[in-house]
Formats: structure tokens, C-alpha cells, sequence
């Protein structure tokens, strides 16, 4: 099957002439004389992002409605059609405001859009013709990247306590400590698994006191005193 000539040109959005984006193909290679081509599909999903991002940054097009209107003019597109069609696609109304400048919502109408312009995609991929790793790829290069996933909470065991505590001592010196903060670990899980602001401040509490003793025979190793 041939592809389309988005897909062809590295250009997913179809975009014209006129603009001197990154990664555009140098002049003596140029074969499509309406059209944009890039070196890859990332430079082309980058310059949809950066199209998207200014619409909204510098005419203040933050709606389904508003940016497909721009972008694709009544004078040679079927508009209502292709603001239903992403509308559909991105599950949001059409008139519901959307930011250009958080990654979900940019994704969502790129990819739209990709599949408006260019059709379903492949067999192995029917929404799009392009895996999340090509997508997130451009994306970074227009300045939108996925959020950090935050770390998880670190559970209050003898071993995060160890850890934390003792930093830099050698194993002898750890088994000499934990023994001494074990009763305290013991009675802080407790209270800190129970679910009562009460008991959790307690175990709060014996946990801060588990550190401290650890902290101290700490010191008298260093100390050289034990």
C-alpha cells in the first residue's frame, strides 16, 4: 500500500511551503513542490507541535474549534467535519478549552490531526502512523515533554531505616545498631499502619526515636568509644 504523502514527506500535518522550520530536506532533494519534507517524522510532528503551540500562545486559540478553524480553513477543507472528527478523536468538546503547552492535551490533537490528515495508519497501528516514541520524540523537540512520574513513598522498614541511618558504616557496625532499633520499628509499624492520627503521630514519633539511637551509636563508632 502507498502511504500518503504526509507520511511520505516526513510531514503528518501537511504543512505548506513558507516557513524555515528544523530539519527541513535541503533544496537539491526537495521533490514535492507544495508541500513541506523533513529529514524525519519527528521534525514533522515538531513543526505540527510548534503550529499548535503559537496558535494558542499568539492568537489565543485554545479550542478544538478555534484551531482546527484555523488550520484548516473553510476555502479548501470540509471545517465542521474535521473539528468533529478530532473533537471524536480526543473525546473532548469541541468548544471545551484545551492548553497547547500540556503535553496530554498537545498529543491528543497532533495525533488527531495525524490521523485526519493522512488517514487510519497502519494494520499495527490503526489510530496513527506513528508509535508513542516517534510522537513524544517530536514533541520534545517543540518543547512539550511527558510529566516525571514522581517517586513512590519509602516504607518505614528496619531496612530504609538501616539505610538512611547508617550511611557509610561497615556491616558489623549496622548489626550492632539494628538490634537496638528493632523494638522501636516494631511498635511504630503498628501505629503507623492503623489508620488513627493519633497513633500515627506516636509511631511518628518512635520512628524519629529509632533514628536517633541509631544516630548516636553513629557517632560513638566514629567516636571510637564502642
Amino acid at each position: 500500500m502507498k502511504k500518503p504523502r504526509g507520511i511520505r514527506n516526513h510531514n503528518p500535518g501537511n504543512l505548506r511551503w513558507g516557513d524555515p522550520w528544523q530539519g527541513l530536506v535541503p533544496a537539491n532533494r526537495r521533490t514535492d513542490k507544495a508541500f513541506c519534507q523533513f529529514v524525519s517524522a519527528a521534525y514533522g510532528i515538531r513543526a505540527l507541535a510548534r503550529t499548535l503551540i503559537t496558535y494558542q500562545d499568539k492568537y489565543g486559540l485554545r479550542s478544538v474549534r478555534q484551531i482546527i478553524s484555523r488550520w484548516a480553513p473553510t476555502s479548501e477543507n470540509d471545517t465542521q467535519a474535521y473539528i468533529q472528527a478530532v473533537a471524536d478523536q480526543i473525546g473532548r468538546g469541541a468548544d471545551d478549552p484545551l492548553d497547547m503547552q500540556i503535553y496530554s492535551d498537545l498529543k491528543a490533537v497532533a495525533e488527531a490531526i495525524i490521523r485526519h490528515e493522512n488517514g487510519r495508519g497502519s494494520l499495527a497501528t490503526p489510530n496513527t502512523w506513528y508509535d508513542n516514541q516517534t510522537i513524544d520524540k517530536g514533541l520534545a523537540l517543540a518543547g512539550i515533554e511527558p510529566p516525571k512520574k514522581a517517586a513512590g513513598p519509602i516504607p518505614v522498614t528496619r531496612e530504609t531505616i538501616g539505610a538512611t541511618a547508617t550511611g557509610g558504616m561497615g556491616i558489623a557496625q549496622i548489626a550492632d545498631v539494628l538490634p537496638q532499633v528493632s523494638e522501636a520499628i516494631n511498635q511504630a509499624n503498628g501505629h503507623l499502619a492503623s489508620g488513627s492520627a493519633v497513633r500515627m503521630g506516636i509511631g511518628i514519633t518512635l520512628v524519629a526515636i529509632a533514628i536517633f539511637i541509631a544516630w548516636a551509636q553513629i557517632r560513638r563508632h566514629q567516636a571510637g568509644t564502642l
